[in-house]
């Protein structure tokens, strides 16, 4: 009996271990998109001030089309430089100014003569490519936020909450 009980609770402390173990790397790879879906968000914005001097010349409404994007980017640096700011108030902030690139790249279509330079077609599919890459990390987040906030809602109702202090992580 006594070697039966030492198996099982062997048994029962291995299956803790691997679990608090596995929560650790979720939360670990959560933390690491995040910081990759920023990068990537700024390697998409920093698109903006090329977009506008190639646009400069081919649109009549320049600057009030720009207005917009530009009071964004400014709100962007001002969360960077905020450490008290969440990854979802970023992504809230970045979603704003993805509505405004579209409305300025649907405006640039308009204009057949900016269509056709060369630069700008680069500077949209560029700014494409960089669209769907954060859009296929932000929907991996996603689905590992969700594991991972299922498995805190186990870990919360098991002895481990008193060893592992992690909180859910705020879906998007």
């Amino acid at each position: 009996m006594n070697t039966s009980f030492i198996i099982t609770l062997s048994i029962i402390i291995s299956l803790l271990i691997a679990f608090y173990t596995f929560l650790l790397a979720l939360n670990n790879k959560v933390h690491k998109l995040e910081i990759l879906i920023k990068d990537l968000l700024k390697q998409r914005t920093d698109l903006i001030p090329a977009l506008f001097e190639i646009t400069k010349n081919y649109l009549t409404k320049h600057n009030e089309i720009y207005d917009e994007i530009l009071r964004l980017r400014k709100l962007e640096f001002s969360l960077e430089d905020n450490e008290d700011v969440t990854f979802v108030e970023i992504l809230k902030n970045e979603r704003f100014i993805h509505h405004e690139m579209n409305f300025i790249y649907n405006v640039c279509l308009k204009n057949k003569k900016l269509e056709q330079f060369w630069r700008f077609q680069y500077i949209k599919e560029l700014t494409i490519n960089r669209s769907y890459t954060i859009w296929e990390k932000v929907e991996t987040y996603r689905k590992i936020v969700d594991t991972l906030n299922n498995l805190i809602t186990i870990k919360n109702y098991t002895i481990i909450w008193l060893f592992l202090p992690l909180n859910k992580r705020i879906e998007i």
